[in-house]
């Protein structure tokens, strides 16, 4: 159903959102090493996966545990919405379904961070602190459950300075989450113990850049655990224009990389991952998202430097605020990349869901 947005509250929308566009949208381009960098110690899931699932399913396992059904409408695009979108995707990729999903729940929503877990369904994290599993019938979202993330403690984290999460990254049943006010990473073994895990402090992020402190809700919005085991977060904040990334090091340190996004002008990044190719390379994907009170939402997915290697999500295409981001490899060699919206749990927003094939 399409929804009228009036003024006053695309003005609260838009501070939200924290991000103003302006100006035409740029080519993006792979970002740069830092030339003559000593490399760091560098923090690696193999290592470490032993001691996080210890530490946050001290009390015992049950992979389901703390997680409840959640009442679940899932409406797929329509044909002429599909067409829109269909006319966006370049050559070399196709889209493999759109869908908007919808709950007589009031929990459910703000749906910020994406990951493909082992079994092949879907991970959500809210900016309420909440996990949403997501399962899948025919490769299309079928069914959904709900828990909230706890902190070392055991206690459900409370409150936006705790439970603001935003990136998410998942591996042998790990998953990996990046917060912002209180910029940080943390682990939980959801895949032992469901949403009975418990928080394992990763890391404190920087919450400077070249000195000047990072707004509070322009923090870590990206997050994805590379190829090697290394952790990589990107902040929303972009204060000439680009995004900055960073990496976390041995003994629970964080730090930037020196290396910048290459943002869309006036876009900020909300997401990254990266994508297995069959020659044993990857493909870096970004997702980025601008707002203004004009044009409304805009996003644009990015796996290359061409224009055959981007989708921009702007009217009439069927979009909303784009926050999630995870790759899936399929087992004919080509990468799905599923991309989800934050409706910032407002009924004048949607929860969108797309799903798009790459033949990298």
């Amino acid at each position: 159903m399409k929804r009228t947005i009036f003024w006053p509250i695309v003005v609260s929308l838009f501070s939200v959102l924290s991000c103003a566009a302006s100006g035409p949208e740029a080519e993006t381009a792979p970002v740069a090493p830092v030339a003559g960098a000593a490399a760091p110690s560098l923090w690696n899931f193999e290592p470490a996966a032993g001691a996080i699932r210890d530490a946050s399913c001290a009390d015992g396992g049950a992979p389901m545990r703390g997680l409840l059904p959640l009442d679940l409408t899932v409406t797929p695009l329509n044909a002429r919405q599909t067409e829109v979108l269909s006319e966006r995707i370049p050559t070399g990729a196709k889209l493999a379904g759109g869908w908007e999903l919808t709950s007589t729940d009031p929990n459910f929503g703000g749906l910020s961070g994406l990951a493909v877990e082992d079994d092949g369904a879907l991970l959500a994290v809210t900016d309420a602190g909440g996990w949403v599993k997501l399962a899948l019938s025919a490769q299309a979202p079928s069914a959904a459950a709900i828990g909230y993330m706890r902190g070392p403690d055991g206690q459900l984290l409370s409150g936006k300075a705790e439970n603001d999460a935003e990136g998410l990254a998942v591996r042998d049943g790990i998953a990996f989450v990046s917060f912002e006010r209180d910029f940080r990473v943390s682990a939980f073994a959801i895949g032992t113990c469901g949403a009975g895990a418990k928080a394992v402090e990763i890391a404190a992020l920087p919450g400077a850049l070249e000195g000047k402190v990072i707004d509070p809700n322009e923090g870590p919005e990206a997050l994805r655990l590379s190829g090697g085991g290394g952790l990589e977060f990107g902040f929303e904040a972009a204060p000439d224009g680009r995004s900055p990334l960073g990496q976390i090091l041995a003994g629970g340190a964080a730090d930037w990389t020196g290396q910048r996004a290459s943002n869309p002008s006036g876009f900020a990044l909300v997401a990254m991952d990266s994508a297995a190719r069959p020659d044993g390379t990857s493909r870096d994907i970004f997702l980025y998202r601008a707002f203004d009170p004009v044009r409304g939402v805009r996003s644009v997915l990015t796996w290359g430097p061409g224009d055959d290697e981007r989708i921009a999500l702007s009217r009439p295409v069927m979009t909303d605020n784009f926050e999630g981001l995870a790759a899936q490899s399929l087992p004919d060699g080509n990468v799905r990349l599923w991309i989800v919206s934050d409706n910032n749990f407002s009924e004048l927003q949607r929860t969108l869901i797309y799903a798009i094939d790459l033949n990298l």
